[in-house]
């Protein structure tokens, strides 16, 4: 047994063989290499790792504890204990970790999260940029909670040292965020916004921020379905904020482009979790994950493409194999990511191999696929398994809410993920992995 801080003690667990110290598998994209980087120590308490980038050399790691403890009073499961390192060499040394103020905030009927999501660095403005959510949980009306999203803009000019005030992102008027807005009214039901986990810069300079959970237009038919009440009636849209740097305010302009939708009978709570990528030509192609409504309709993700910088986007279609065929992705997380090595543009998320009446399972196996960017979709003959389940795993194992970087030297992809499930009984007694994609 461990010591943990404050005199108690940790007990150490052996997780569902295989673990795996490191593993090589090749694929038609190249090599996939897995490692433990971060064990599992405590039973229930999972390690969590978010990666972001910077100026050139530039890395920072949250390491995060997830449990079930705050399931209790109905909030859902949070990041606890948030601790950061930086490194100024691309992760060969690192910064000790230091603990940062709390992600959650409980209150007697509440939940608030201030969670940052990604950071870059913009060579244009000469800042960091970090975007976080900000996540109400509301049960002042008592179970099931409501949930109300925002997002939210800091910005760096030393270095990511410090970081000013918070700055919310809006599409329409109502409360700005303030300590003292968070539970009213006025600001929970206007420009909410479920970001992405990527700022995107685009070839003009700009800069594109996707969300969902965005008001579609009043005059728009939305029924929630049974005993929905997240998202609100009228929040299934998804929409890009456009930021240009402002030399003479320091500051960037954002504006808010137009939403885009898919009717609940596709898409039960709207579309959700959005990647967004530049095309060759400077088109902008964005992803997302949807939450199919019965068990028998088949689970997709769904694209789009812009041909004004993000600010409108075309109907929401099926994303599909380039040669016109389906594949079925369960709900669940992905990311669009093109390698500064290869040039060409990858999306990584879950294929399953056959229907699933589950709208968010199986969550595996984990793939990295090239897209044709003349057809928008997956070349199937690219298709390379980064992870599965094995022998003795959990079937809901979870290979997905994974962090990416390239790493600037080798310019290889990196790829952090707590394995949830590994141990069949126990979801949260899981390690951190770090696979590294080193492309062909």
């Amino acid at each position: 047994m461990a010591a943990l801080a404050g005199g108690g003690l940790a007990v150490l667990v052996l997780l569902a063989e295989p673990l795996i110290a490191q593993q090589l598998t090749e694929g038609p994209i190249g090599t996939i290499r897995k490692e433990v980087y971060l064990k599992n120590t405590v039973r229930n308490r999972a390690p969590w790792v978010w990666v972001y980038t910077g100026q050139p050399g530039y890395r920072e790691e949250i390491h995060t504890i997830w449990s079930h403890d705050d399931q209790v009073r109905g909030y859902g499961d949070s990041p606890t204990k948030p601790h950061r390192r930086v490194s100024h060499d691309d992760g060969k040394t690192w910064s000790p970790l230091t603990p940062l103020p709390p992600i959650l905030t409980t209150g007697e009927k509440s939940a608030i999260i201030d969670w940052k999501f990604c950071g870059i660095y913009d060579p244009t403005s000469q800042r960091h940029v970090d975007l976080s959510i900000h996540h109400v949980r509301d049960m002042r009306q008592g179970p099931p909670r409501r949930i109300y999203n925002h997002a939210l803009i800091r910005l760096s000019a030393d270095g990511g040292k410090t970081f000013g005030p918070p700055e919310m992102l809006r599409y329409e008027a109502g409360r700005d965020f303030s300590p003292e807005t968070v539970l009213d009214p006025d600001y929970l039901h206007n420009n909410t916004g479920y970001p992405g986990q990527s700022i995107f810069r685009h070839s003009n300079g700009s800069l594109i921020i996707p969300v969902t959970n965005v008001k579609i237009p009043a005059d728009v038919e939305d029924k929630p379905v049974g005993r929905t009440v997240w998202p609100e009636k009228g929040g299934i849209g998804s929409l890009c904020y456009i930021g240009r740097w402002n030399k003479a305010s320091k500051a960037y302009d954002w504006k808010a482009g137009t939403p885009v939708w898919l009717s609940r009978d596709d898409a039960f709570n709207g579309l959700l979790e959005a990647d967004v990528a530049e095309l060759g030509d400077g088109r902008v192609l964005i992803v997302w994950r949807v939450t199919k409504n019965g068990k028998e309709k088949p689970a997709y993700k769904y694209f789009a493409v812009s041909d004004d910088g993000g600010l409108t986007f075309s109907e929401p279609r099926v994303f599909r194999y380039s040669d016109g065929s389906n594949f079925f992705s369960s709900s669940t997380f992905h990311r669009l990511f093109r390698s500064s090595k290869t040039g060409k543009l990858y999306w990584i998320g879950n294929i399953l191999p056959q229907h699933t009446t589950i709208p968010g399972h199986p969550r595996y196996p984990l793939v990295i696929a090239e897209i044709d960017e003349q057809t928008l979709g997956l070349k199937k003959e690219t298709v390379t398994e980064i992870d599965t389940r094995h022998p003795g795993e959990g079937e809901r194992l979870q290979l997905s809410n994974f962090w990416v970087i390239e790493s600037q030297a080798e310019q290889n992809l990196e790829i952090y993920l707590t394995r949830l499930h590994e141990n069949p009984d126990e979801l949260y007694t899981a390690n951190v992995y770090r696979y590294t994609v080193t492309f062909r």
